[in-house]
């Protein structure tokens, strides 16, 4: 085993004593921390568990407020004021009074807790109620009015179950109060309801559960033991005096033993609901976990030393070398093999790794000839359908300008379509200086304008750009099209523009025709066409040659861009960098 090697485990099993040692500092000091935390998050559990029971219990005496609200408006509840009054028959009276009946049976069933509903009407001294042998007592219910929901315990203690009423009346008057009231509802339900929600509280989760209103009144579950229900009700009446929050929590001892009370209000009857957790059963399973945690660390030590050696040698060595040789046939280094001699699974993945190596060196050659072979072969074949018709036209100027014994008009044409000819027909080279490609667009426009005076050019070009080398003949074909399919129809006289702009290492040449016919319509046909690399329309050959060409020397961030002009003619703009260029040619290299 080398000195590298041995340093390397050294640093292995040094990071693992360093990565093991704050673990064990860290473990001793949560011991003491442990406590409060898992405690915080009890206190945290406790009040949204309460936090919930509250909103039940108001969501149901809310609801049976609701109830009162509706039956006061009920139009058989109005009727009821003065049923006594109404010359109706005593079958037709019962028949009402039945129907009322049956109203608050039905809205007293509607609800989970059992409560008792009762209609009165004072102008009358009648009753109908849920519960047989309810009297009109108008001191009684005067007394009631005074809160909105009135406790009434069945003794003096405070401590037992009692009733809870709630009274409607309509209409309301604060001044003369319930005195001069047409009807009164009254709804009202044991506080057993209450003692059955806190004991299928209790049932899913720990501890006891009591509910807790000031005055002394509170209640609680069977099972909660006398002596903590005496001290946590001293203690919520201590607490009181310096006003009891919406929420939270009080920690108190009962016997040696502590307890977390934590508490959430209910608005409604303007109490509490209070869950007793004692602490010492949730922390003694947390004590034993944090022995043997400590027992754990120290295995891990040891067993960490003993797998650390055999994980260096059988993964990290063999792994080291796949990662290099990964990164060096991402650098293009397509030689690279890995002369590693595993004694393990690494052997097969070696091997593996050295054959694909193999292959994609010999693919990529393979592929990068084809791929050079098949560029060229596509730029000769783009170059060869750029189409000579006008050379017909052209003889037949020669021909009526030698009847007409114009030698000037002759010999001028002569020259242009020499020099026209002579550069179309040089496909041996297939880059040329920019000049040579404007010097040979003039050509052809020369002989256009000679054939038809009313054409007018401009070639406005930056110095800097002549001297650029471009492929050959990207700027004829534009300039056909803008002949034939933009200005030839006119009437008028027809003007072309050649224009460019360098911005950087990104070119432009400009091609503006003032054909006036161009439309978005039309300029969407002629852009979807330029995505077809084998569209067959004449009128976009020419643009689809050019853009293929500039694509495959440049890059796919290059070619012919369309637009409509200011005189509703086409734009078309060449565009390229020398960047991509050069990029090429590294990946060609």
């Amino acid at each position: 085993m080398g000195n590298k090697e041995r340093s390397l485990f050294s640093k292995l099993v040094g990071s693992l004593v360093i990565l093991l040692l704050p673990v064990l500092i860290l473990s001793v000091y949560s011991n003491r921390v442990n406590e409060n935390v898992i405690t915080s998050q009890i206190k945290q559990s406790g009040i949204s568990r309460l936090s919930t029971l509250a909103t039940q219990m108001d969501n149901i005496i809310t609801q049976l407020e609701t109830f009162t609200y509706l039956l006061i408006r009920d139009p058989n509840v109005i009727e009821f004021q003065d049923l006594s009054l109404l010359n109706s028959s005593y079958y037709e009276q019962i028949s009402r009074k039945k129907l009322i009946q049956d109203k608050l049976y039905l809205q007293s069933a509607s609800t989970e807790w059992i409560n008792e509903i009762t209609v009165y009407s004072p102008r009358s001294g009648q009753t109908i109620s849920t519960v047989n042998g309810t009297s009109y007592d108008l001191e009684r219910l005067q007394r009631l009015s005074k809160d909105n929901w009135n406790f009434i315990m069945d003794d003096d203690h405070g401590n037992k179950q009692g009733t809870v009423i709630h009274l409607t009346f309509e209409p309301y008057q604060s001044s003369s109060g319930i005195a001069r009231a047409n009807s009164i509802i009254e709804i009202s339900f044991h506080m057993n309801n209450v003692i059955r929600m806190l004991e299928q509280f209790q049932s899913q989760g720990i501890g006891e559960a009591l509910f807790y209103k000031p005055d002394d009144i509170f209640l609680s579950t069977p099972s909660c033991p006398p002596e903590l229900l005496q001290e946590a009700v001293s203690v919520l009446k201590r607490t009181q005096r310096t006003q009891l929050a919406h929420e939270g929590n009080i920690t108190l001892d009962v016997s040696g033993t502590s307890y977390l009370l934590s508490y959430s209000d209910v608005q409604v009857l303007d109490g509490y609901v209070v869950n007793l957790v004692p602490l010492s059963e949730i922390l003694t399973p947390l004590r034993v976990t944090n022995r043997f945690a400590y027992l754990v660390l120290g295995l891990i030590l040891i067993v960490g030393i003993a797998l650390s050696w055999l994980l260096y040698r059988n993964v990290q060595v063999p792994l080291r070398a796949l990662v290099r040789g990964v990164q060096l046939i991402k650098m293009g280094q397509y030689k690279t093999r890995i002369p590693l001699q595993a004694n393990n699974e690494f052997r097969l993945i070696v091997s593996r790794f050295n054959d694909m190596s193999a292959q994609i060196q010999q693919l990529i050659e393979n592929v990068l000839e084809q791929q050079l072979l098949t560029h060229e072969a596509e730029l000769k074949q783009l170059q060869s359908q750029i189409n000579p018709h006008f050379l017909y036209n052209s003889l037949s100027y020669v021909i009526s300008m030698t009847k007409l014994e114009r030698k000037d008009a002759v010999l001028q044409m002569a020259y242009h379509l020499s020099d026209y000819y002579r550069y179309t027909t040089r496909v041996e080279n297939q880059a040329v200086r920019l000049a040579d490609e404007l010097k040979n667009a003039a050509d052809y426009l020369s002989i256009h304008r000679m054939r038809m005076s009313r054409i007018r050019y401009s070639i406005e070009v930056a110095d800097l750009m002549r001297d650029l080398e471009v492929p050959r003949l990207i700027l004829q074909p534009i300039v056909e099209n803008a002949l034939i399919h933009g200005i030839e129809a006119l009437e008028g006289p027809g003007r072309i523009t050649i224009s460019g702009s360098l911005d950087g290492n990104g070119y432009s040449l400009i091609v503006d025709d003032n054909g006036g016919t161009m439309t978005t319509v039309r300029l969407q046909e002629l852009q979807k066409l330029l995505t077809n690399r084998y569209g067959e329309r004449s009128e976009a050959c020419g643009l689809l040659n050019v853009h293929r060409r500039l694509q495959l020397r440049y890059g796919a961030d290059s070619g012919v861009r369309l637009s409509v002009n200011a005189a509703s003619g086409l734009r078309v703009e060449l565009y390229w960098t020398e960047k991509a260029v050069e990029d090429e040619a590294v990946n060609r290299g």
